[in-house]
C-alpha cells in the first residue's frame, strides 16, 4: 500500500521559515517513491479550506501539518469536517505555541527534520499504528482540538504589571481580535515599566526561583488594586459537569481543560506540567478550575509550575462540561469569543512519533 501524504504549512508560523521547508522537502524528496505526497503552502483559512476540499476523495492517509497549536487546530477541524474520517496525524513543530507536538515528545530544535526523515523510512508500511500513539481529543462546538484555557493567563498578567482595570480590558480585546501586532503593541505598552518580564521570570532557564519572584510580584501587584473583583468574574454563570450544574466551594477565576499534562498555559518558553493525571481515565478529559482569590494562583504558582496540584482548586475528569454564559477562550492557541462553549471527549486521534 502506498500511502497518500498530504503536507501543509503554514508560512505565517513563527519558526516556517523558506529554508525549514526546503529542508523538510529535500527529506521528503528521499522516499524513493514508496509515497505519494502533495505539498501545499496555505497562506490563510480560506486558502487551506480550499485545499482541504480539493482533496476530499483523495484518500489521503497521513495528513501532515507545518505550524503550532492554532494551525493544527484549524486544519484537524476543517480535514475531519470535510473529509468524514480521521487520518493519521504528522504534527511538525513550527509554529509559537507548539503544546501537542511537546505532548507526543517533539519539542527539540531538529524534531521536524526527524520526524520527516522517519516518515520517510516508515513509509512502505502498510499499517503506521506501530509508529504512532493515540491522544485523546476534544469537540469544541465542531472545533477539534486538545486543550482548552479560560482566562487564567490575562489576568495574572494584570495582576503581575499592577495595572488599571482599563489596561487589562484593553489587553483582553487585544487578544479577543487575535490581531497579533495590536496585542504585542499593546503588551509592550503595559509590560514596559518594570525590569523583568513576567514570561522570562517563568522561563526553563530561571526555575522555581523564578516562578517565586513572580509570585510576590503577582502578590504586590494585586494588592495596589482596588478593581480585584474584575479578576472574578471569568467563569460567571452556570458551569455543568457531565449534564449536572456544579457548584464551586469559592469562587472560580478560570478553567483549564486538557488531554494531557503538558499545557502551555500561555506561558510562553515555559511548558509546565499543569494537568498531573490529565490521562488517567479513559474516554475523559481533565478540567482544572482554581478557585478562590487572584491571592490564589499568585500564591500558588511556583507548585504550578514545579507540576504539581495546586491547592483550592478542582481536578475533575469528564465526558463533557458546557460553559453558556459568553467568555472568551483558548482553543489550542487560538482566541476565541463565543457566547457559549460545549466541550465534548471525541475519542482518539493517531499521531506518528520518533521512535
Amino acid at each position: 500500500m502506498k500511502h497518500k501524504l498530504l503536507l501543509l504549512a503554514n508560512p505565517n508560523g513563527r519558526n516556517v521559515t523558506p529554508e525549514r521547508i526546503k529542508k523538510l522537502q529535500e527529506i521528503f524528496l528521499l522516499d524513493k517513491g514508496k509515497l505519494q505526497i502533495t505539498f501545499k503552502v496555505t497562506e490563510n483559512l480560506s486558502q487551506l479550506e480550499k485545499v482541504i476540499e480539493q482533496h476530499r476523495k483523495s484518500g489521503i492517509t497521513i495528513l501532515g501539518v507545518f505550524g503550532g497549536d492554532g494551525t493544527v487546530m484549524h486544519t484537524r477541524t476543517l480535514a475531519e469536517e470535510r473529509w468524514g474520517y480521521h487520518p493519521t496525524y504528522a504534527f511538525f513543530p513550527l509554529g509559537t505555541m507548539n503544546n501537542i507536538q511537546r505532548a507526543v515528545g517533539l519539542y527539540k530544535d531538529d524534531s521536524s527534520l526527524k520526524l520527516a526523515r522517519h516518515i520517510v523510512d516508515v513509509a512502505g508500511t502498510d499499517s503506521l499504528d506501530k509508529f504512532t500513539i493515540s491522544m485523546p481529543s476534544l469537540d469544541i462546538d465542531g472545533r477539534k482540538g486538545f486543550n482548552i484555557g479560560l482566562g487564567i493567563i490575562p489576568r495574572l498578567l494584570w495582576m503581575y504589571y499592577g495595572h488599571s482595570a482599563k489596561h487589562y480590558w484593553e489587553l483582553e480585546g487585544a487578544l479577543q481580535t487575535c490581531a497579533l501586532e495590536e496585542y504585542q503593541s499593546k503588551y509592550k505598552e503595559i509590560t514596559g515599566k518594570l525590569e523583568e518580564d513576567f514570561f522570562d521570570l517563568l522561563s526553563k532557564e530561571r526555575g522555581l526561583w523564578g516562578a517565586a519572584k513572580a509570585a510576590l510580584r503577582l502578590l504586590k501587584g494585586s494588592a495596589a488594586r482596588d478593581e480585584r473583583y474584575i479578576l472574578n468574574k471569568s467563569l460567571a454563570g452556570e458551569v455543568i459537569f457531565d449534564g449536572k450544574r456544579h457548584t464551586f466551594p469559592k469562587s472560580p477565576l478560570g478553567a483549564y481543560i486538557s488531554c494531557y499534562e503538558g499545557v502551555n498555559l500561555g506561558l510562553g518558553r515555559f511548558n509546565p506540567i499543569a494537568s498531573p493525571g490529565a490521562n488517567k481515565e479513559e474516554g475523559k478529559f481533565q478540567v482544572v478550575v482554581p478557585c478562590g482569590d487572584p491571592f490564589s494562583i499568585a500564591y500558588n504558582l511556583p507548585q504550578l509550575i514545579a507540576g504539581k496540584k495546586i491547592s483550592n482548586a478542582v481536578y475533575e475528569h469528564l465526558s463533557s462540561l458546557e460553559l453558556p454564559a459568553e467568555r472568551i477562550a483558548q482553543v489550542d492557541g487560538e482566541f476565541i469569543l463565543e457566547k457559549g462553549f460545549t466541550v465534548r471527549q471525541d475519542g482518539t486521534r493517531k499521531i506518528i512519533i520518533l521512535p
